[in-house]
């Protein structure tokens, strides 16, 4: 098993109950975890600002809606990345902030000190996915620990939405068979999340894959990197793959 004997891991996840819906069962098994959260998770143009008054609003409830879910876990606890300022990194953005988000990052992992990483996969889903998986790729490469990724989800070429299953298939791919005590807290996890409505739904609380992180190429993904949406998400997703290779050099 991908996990056997690892003791301290460090689950890095782009919003509030993306490590419900990806790692609900393992942060259940594992002696000591660390849920780290990459932006505010308050996007804007979605009308969250009418229904909660300000974005600000809209972010604390769902980091409160976090701590909840991951009460659940007594062997969990959760940080959030910060900029040198103080501030969080805002969703759909943190391409932008590539070397600021990596800095803290590595920071709190090493405060942590991981056996493990585990993260997003690199699939063309999700902006802030994407951007999650490449600065967890940095940060256990820096400090020489193992790197393990999780499908959320993605479009195939006809457009369809894809759950749970990696964009790639290759050996090593691990499912985690959950127990129905398991299942049971998962679900009450996943209820927490009440801001989500009907978008957790999509999600199998019964699917748990994981796999080492391949060796990605970030600048130039094998499939396009065309996020559902309108233009300015493809637009920022060329500017995902430049900051990328920036980064790199």
């Amino acid at each position: 098993m991908l996990f056997d004997g690892l003791k301290r891991v460090l689950v890095f996840v782009a919003h509030p109950d993306d490590e419900t819906i990806g790692c609900g069962v393992l942060l259940q098994r594992l002696p000591s975890a660390l849920v780290v959260f990459a932006v505010d998770g308050a996007p804007p143009g979605y009308g969250f600002e009418r229904k909660f008054g300000e974005l600000l609003n809209y972010s604390e409830q769902r980091f409160k809606e976090a701590a909840s879910a991951l009460s659940f876990t007594p062997n969990c606890s959760f940080q959030r990345l910060k900029s040198p300022s103080g501030a969080y990194f805002h969703d759909r953005r943190l391409f932008a902030e590539l070397e600021q988000a990596a800095t803290s990052l590595l920071v709190i992992a090493k405060q942590f000190s991981p056996e493990a990483i585990v993260s997003h996969a690199f699939e063309g889903g999700h902006i802030d996915h994407d951007a999650c998986s490449f600065l967890a790729s940095h940060a256990a490469s820096t400090l020489s620990v193992k790197c393990f990724e999780f499908p959320l989800y993605w479009q195939n070429k006809n457009g369809q939405d894809t759950f749970q299953q990696f964009r790639n298939p290759q050996e090593g791919i691990i499912s985690l068979r959950p127990s129905s005590a398991e299942i049971a807290i998962k679900h009450k996890m996943l209820a927490e999340y009440k801001t989500q409505g009907d978008g957790i739904a999509a999600f199998s609380p019964e699917i748990e894959r994981f796999r080492p992180v391949p060796s990605y190429d970030y600048a130039h993904p094998a499939w396009s990197m065309k996020y559902p949406g309108p233009w300015r998400r493809r637009h920022d997703a060329k500017k995902m793959l430049q900051r990328f290779s920036e980064f790199l050099c």
